[in-house]
């Protein structure tokens, strides 16, 4: 049995980058069981799935994210919806969407909602006849402003996010002439075993990203989570089709509707949506 996904968060004291792991096995085979794509389609909802979850990482305890990629060409709308405990959900429309893009127009919004009921801050990032590899990164540095790159492996569901921190965030005796990338470049080959272990065991990783000396911050849990529920389905019903509930019903006592996310059914009668 898979162990639950995580989000791992490191530490490189010597250079001074943040190194966030997403252990993400369990999340693409439940993924797999809620969105039943295939071929192409499907491995480019999973690349860019574990590639922004790292993203979870700058919520703060009671911040939610979404993003929302709206692209034109190829025509395709994909929805990633998470908060700072991990609970997550995720849709990829049309659903029989079987391409792997090569590259996007269209645009990308950010959407980040705080506990306090503030206005929530929003970005969009304009997405001109951009490679599909760099629409994330994109993301991770337009909206976020994050000096960031996110690598999604190709031979184990996980990904690595890589962060520069800014010079005031970090010991003054390190390096700071490493760039993200000579990093990136000087570490390929042990994220690429790391990657090859394809392990989901915590004290394993653990040991793994300590024994290249960094230091361990801490893990959080990554899951599946709908809010969903019939009164919310009730609601917007009652929102979308109060002058239209006869076509609604067709002459049948119920009918049933299905989330969008969570895949689950809901049976709703015509007297539940007419009793305000």
């Amino acid at each position: 049995m898979l162990a639950t996904s995580r989000l791992y968060s490191f530490l490189d004291h010597k250079n001074g980058f943040n190194i966030h792991f997403l252990e993400g096995q369990k999340l693409i085979h439940d993924l797999v069981l809620l969105h039943p794509m295939q071929a192409s389609g499907f491995s480019y909802f999973r690349d860019t799935f574990l590639g922004l979850l790292p993203i979870i990482f700058f919520l703060k305890p009671g911040e939610s994210l979404g993003i929302y990629i709206d692209s034109e060409n190829p025509y395709f709308r994909l929805k990633i919806e998470t908060n700072s405990a991990g609970h997550t959900r995720t849709l990829l429309l049309p659903e029989e969407f079987n391409l792997f893009p090569m590259k996007i127009t269209g645009k990308a919004r950010v959407s980040k909602i705080f506990p306090n009921n503030a206005q929530p801050y929003t970005s969009v990032i304009e997405l001109n006849n951009v490679e599909t590899k760099d629409v994330i990164n994109n993301i991770f540095n337009e909206s976020y402003q994050t000096n960031s790159e996110v690598i999604v492996s190709d031979i184990s569901d996980q990904s690595v996010m890589v962060t520069k921190l800014p010079p005031l965030n970090v010991n003054s005796n390190i390096d700071l002439t490493s760039s993200r990338k000579d990093f990136i470049k000087k570490n390929k080959n042990f994220f690429h075993d790391v990657f090859e272990t394809a392990t989901d065991d915590i004290e394993k990783i653990v040991k793994m990203f300590e024994d290249k000396d960094f230091a361990y911050m801490g893990s959080r849990q990554i899951d599946f989570y709908c809010p969903c529920s019939k009164d919310r389905m009730i609601m917007n019903l009652r929102g979308l089709y109060s002058a239209d509930i006869d076509e609604l019903f067709d002459g049948k006592p119920t009918i049933e509707i299905k989330c969008d996310y969570c895949r689950k059914l809901y049976e709703i009668t015509k007297p539940e949506i007419q009793n305000n």
